[in-house]
């Protein structure tokens, strides 16, 4: 039985140590949810429920890294001109990459945009404090311990693999959903993990997935598309016309378009062909050749 949980030198398992990151995590935000209806309602306000979420994975990251006598940083998590310059290039390429998708669907007459009258900067700006802490929350919980604990256990491609569809089946998906809709979608947020992985493995930093996870859901917004399913209200609205919803996406917003699934798997061949910055350290201590494996071991490749 000791042998299930810690290897032959007797540390713990690396999936271990990952599947308590997550529970830690769960029980942390879960509190901090509760124990913001304690709070004045301006600093609710202040603070979105995403901010919550992101503390509590941040202190379970904490700790968990405390028993391996790690920091932050270690999981790419650190403040520096760097990591604004990745943060900024990241909310770049996803505005860049949401925008081909609408483009792409726009003038293949998928849909057209109004102008909503009630939109307002300020409307925006909220919305992109709230996206800034829903990008935190989900990328140090996908891309941070828990995922590098996977990469260390698994390799690099199982990593990839179970950790996309965790944070596939992580995101809601309607029962009204038409089946080929659904269907477009998960796939589309399977390779949106894939391509968030990527950006951690080529820079070592969670500052880039970090942008291009708040750039693509800010973007969204702002066209008043659906982001993962729920509403949202930007400076235009789409009138949708008369074609099939996995093209469009629908209600659902461009994530459950075929258009979006065809620019994200653009993007994971670029991404994977990147040679990207120093490679990350994995919690042994070695590092991460180019294509995201230990140097000092055979494995397999993104």
């Amino acid at each position: 039985m000791r042998f299930v949980f810690r290897d032959g030198e007797g540390h713990w398992r690396n999936g271990w140590k990952a599947l308590g990151s997550v529970l830690l995590t769960a029980v942390l935000g879960g509190g901090l949810l509760w124990l913001r209806g304690l709070l004045p309602s301006a600093l609710r306000e202040a603070f979105p429920s995403p901010w919550d979420l992101f503390l509590g994975a941040l202190l379970a990251s904490l700790f968990c890294l405390r028993l391996e006598r790690r920091s932050l940083a270690s999981i790419g998590l650190s403040l520096g001109r760097r990591a604004g310059r990745d943060l900024g290039l990241g909310v770049l390429g996803g505005i860049v990459l949401v925008g081909t998708v609408a483009f792409l669907v726009g003038i293949s007459g998928g849909f057209h945009l109004v102008w909503a009258e009630a939109a307002s900067a300020s409307v925006l700006m909220k919305a992109a404090w709230m996206m800034l802490g829903v990008a935190l929350f989900e990328e140090t919980l996908f891309h941070g311990h828990a995922f590098q604990r996977a990469i260390d256990g698994l390799g690099v491609r199982w990593a990839q693999v179970l950790l996309s569809v965790i944070f596939c089946l992580a995101h809601p998906f309607s029962a009204e959903m038409a089946g080929s809709t659904k269907a477009v979608a998960m796939l589309c947020t399977f390779l949106a993990g894939w391509m968030l992985g990527l950006c951690y493995l080529r820079t070592g930093h969670l500052a880039l997935p970090v942008g291009v996870h708040l750039g693509w859901n800010w973007m969204l917004g702002c066209m008043g598309f659906g982001v993962s399913g729920n509403d949202s209200k930007g400076f235009w609205t789409p009138v949708f016309h008369d074609r099939p919803e996995w093209f469009t996406g629908g209600r659902y917003g461009l994530e459950g378009s075929i258009v979006a699934v065809a620019v994200l798997g653009l993007a994971v061949v670029a991404l994977t062909r990147w040679k990207g910055f120093p490679p990350p350290v994995t919690a042994s201590g070695s590092q991460l050749d180019m294509r995201g494996r230990p140097e000092a071991a055979a494995g397999p490749t993104v």
